[in-house]
């Protein structure tokens, strides 16, 4: 469900106040507004953030996205524009915050090619190794992926409980589904420790072909969308970024090959440690329930629908009985 835009003749006169503009027709997320802006015949995105209404959240992305424009990056991320007072951060009379970026051009892959796969993988680790050197002096808000209980404020762990092992009449159909998923939630909360133990640094969280582009030549060009920006496990970058390789319609040999691949490519910048690998499956399925909670969370808000619900529940039912069956497989391909 998208806002009202009435504010937009608000928001964009700040960054252009003697200027024309006009907004222009493209693609949007799921989790946010996404407008394309044109003002002095160039091309801007204008996010409206939608999930939440906290400026230090934005605060803290926009920091480390200025800190991370002064590293040697080989591809492109969004750079925060500035209002003509020099704020980064738009406030809306509503409350909705806004941020402006310069439009970066390419295609979402379809990481289907081995090779664009590779490039993916370089890319991420090469982002891996810039966010350890970055610093900026405020913490993040959001919580590393294995805090459970703060995925979603609506969303407790007795809520997902009462929900997963009664669910409403509605959800009936999945109640198998339901219950995998929940038996997996309460048998992760006995691996935290060990994951404390692992590799933390900030990691950008949310790492899909929904957030990066391709160029011409198919190669990763750029990294999108750092809103979920946090420290976490550094491992947990790459569990987001290889779990949507996994598919129950997709051939067991394709699905490896595209993980090693992406292995491959990220470990030309990075070297996992024998733990970080040993965490792979749990944290791919950590990776799925923590979206199936996001979603529960906006279906409770108003904001999404019970098909999309659905939808996430399916899916991260199917990839945690896909990693229950071959997780000794995936840790020996892993650790090649």
């Amino acid at each position: 469900m998208k806002r009202n835009l009435s504010y937009i003749e608000e928001i964009v006169p700040l960054y252009f106040p003697n200027e024309n503009w006009e907004i222009v027709p493209g693609p949007s997320g799921e989790n946010n507004t996404t407008l394309f802006i044109v003002a002095n015949n160039e091309q801007y995105v204008l996010r409206i953030y939608e999930t939440h209404r906290d400026e230090d959240k934005v605060s803290y992305e926009h920091a480390v996205l200025l800190a991370l424009k002064e590293r040697p990056l080989s591809f492109s991320i969004p750079v925060p524009m500035r209002t003509k007072d020099g704020q980064t951060i738009v406030k809306t009379e509503s409350g909705f915050l806004a941020g402006l970026f310069k439009f970066i051009d390419g295609k979402n892959p379809a990481l289907e090619d081995l090779d664009q796969i590779y490039s993916f993988g370089k890319v991420a680790g090469q982002l891996t190794a810039e966010l350890a050197e970055v610093s900026v002096n405020q913490l993040p808000i959001y919580k590393p992926y294995y805090d459970m209980d703060s995925t979603h404020p609506r969303c407790s762990l007795d809520q997902i409980k009462d929900f997963s092992l009664t669910p409403p009449e509605d959800f009936v159909e999945l109640t198998q589904e339901l219950l995998m998923i929940y038996k997996q939630l309460i048998s992760f909360q006995d691996r935290v420790p060990f994951l404390k133990r692992l590799p933390h640094q900030p990691v950008h969280g949310d790492l899909n072909a929904s957030n990066i582009l391709s160029g011409r030549d198919g190669k990763i060009s750029a990294i999108l969308d750092f809103e979920f920006i946090t420290h976490d496990l550094r491992v947990m970058e790459v569990a987001v970024s290889i779990s949507d390789f996994i598919d129950d319609e997709e051939d067991e040999t394709i699905i490896f090959k595209k993980i090693i691949a992406f292995l491959t490519g990220y470990g030309s910048r990075i070297k996992l440690t024998k733990g970080e690998i040993q965490a792979l499956p749990l944290l791919i399925q950590l990776r799925s329930l923590d979206v199936f909670i996001h979603f529960l969370g906006r279906y409770w808000d108003g904001v999404d629908s019970i098909d999309t619900v659905k939808k996430y529940i399916r899916k991260a039912a199917q990839r945690v009985s896909w990693i229950l069956i071959h997780q000794d497989k995936f840790i020996k391909f892993c650790d090649k």
